[in-house]
């Protein structure tokens, strides 16, 4: 078997990945915000802050999610990036582990992993819930950033530029950007 018929028939590893995190993607682009709001009512421990999350957390992930994954898919990268989807799936992964941790307030609310575990697995909660939140905007941002301009560079793979496009920098109207 030649060279070209080994690579047509087991596609690489990274191709694997980039196709499994767009298609996979837009499950859990719209799944993870559900899940950040839709988990308080399952164990029934939704408060006054659910509506909170309901209107801000859950529509700024699944809109940056979104992005991340449309925009690759309309250039002819058609996926995103490897290192974009490996940023996307850090970002899902906290999403889903926050839907257990986010504390809420009122009467009988608590949070996913405090009504299963007891209130002893409150503070726990409470504790995890502000790093896995904050990982997960700022993976989602950088991983919808990063989708995006891997995306405009043709194939997708994130290539450094090549010599003719460093040349080109600090011409035009910006002479102070000539170094």
């Amino acid at each position: 078997m030649s060279t070209t018929e080994v690579s047509s028939i087991a596609p690489p590893p990274a191709g694997t990945f980039r196709r499994w995190t767009a298609r996979s993607g837009w499950l859990l682009a719209v799944a993870v915000p559900l899940w950040l709001v839709g988990g308080r009512f399952l164990t029934d421990s939704a408060g006054s802050l659910t509506p909170v999350y309901a209107a801000t957390l859950a529509p700024a992930l699944l809109v940056l999610s979104v992005v991340a994954l449309a925009v690759p898919a309309r250039r002819p990268a058609r996926y995103p990036s490897l290192r974009a989807g490996a940023i996307l799936v850090i970002s899902w992964g906290c999403g889903i582990a926050l839907g257990f941790t986010l504390p809420d307030v009122g009467e009988g609310a608590s949070s996913v992993l405090g009504s299963w575990a007891g209130s002893g697995a409150e503070g726990a909660a409470a504790a995890l819930s502000n790093p896995l939140g904050i990982i997960m905007l700022f993976m989602a941002v950088l991983g919808c950033v990063v989708s995006v301009r891997h995306s405009a560079q043709g194939d997708g793979s994130g290539r450094p530029r090549d010599a003719d496009e460093d040349e080109a920098q600090g011409t035009g109207y910006f002479p102070v950007l000539d170094v």
